[in-house]
């Protein structure tokens, strides 16, 4: 069994909850075990330094953008919106940006219609699948499940040689006399 790293918002409107217990239930069909801060574990310290030694015990991560905030009105670079836009927590930019940097295979889904930061195709180095998350079978759709299985053998074959961790080695010092 593997642990990997699931990035969600611990609120979850009840439209998304039937397909984020099926993703549950998939990765538990894989042999994956789904870690999440302030759902599967919970914090002794501060929710960042919680995310950094969790995501250390994780061979992968899933980042799922579930709509966290509507901008109705408002600007955007100095532009004025034309529509509505969806955002997911900030935590699933913080955690990606973490996971990414300790060379952890990435599996990127948002909900269709959230936006910005690691949902933005091209900002990190994964595929960024957009799906409906409100329909329950969404995790068992052919493409989710397709990128599911490659994403496991990624995770199965370990982290890069340039993310793992090196023991420090004392450097040898001069004789003492």
């Amino acid at each position: 069994m593997l642990n990997v790293f699931v990035s969600r918002p611990t609120w979850v409107a009840k439209e998304f909850r039937e397909g984020l217990a099926a993703l549950s239930r998939v990765l538990g069909s894989h042999d994956l075990v789904p870690r999440t801060l302030g759902v599967t574990d919970y914090p002794r310290k501060s929710p960042m330094d919680e995310v950094i030694a969790l995501l250390d015990e994780c061979a992968g991560a899933v980042i799922l953008g579930i709509p966290q905030l509507e901008v109705q009105k408002g600007t955007l670079k100095g532009e004025p919106l034309n529509a509505a836009i969806q955002l997911s927590t900030e935590w699933n930019h913080i955690e990606a940006g973490l996971a990414c940097a300790r060379g952890l295979p990435l599996l990127v889904i948002h909900n269709i219609g959230v936006s910005r930061g690691v949902f933005d195709h091209g900002a990190v180095g994964a595929f960024v699948y957009g799906v409906d998350l409100t329909r329950p079978a969404w995790p068992i759709e052919p493409e989710i499940s397709g990128a599911l299985q490659k994403w496991k053998r990624d995770c199965m074959a370990g982290r890069p040689a340039r993310a793992r961790k090196t023991k420090k080695t004392k450097k040898p010092r001069g004789r003492r006399r």
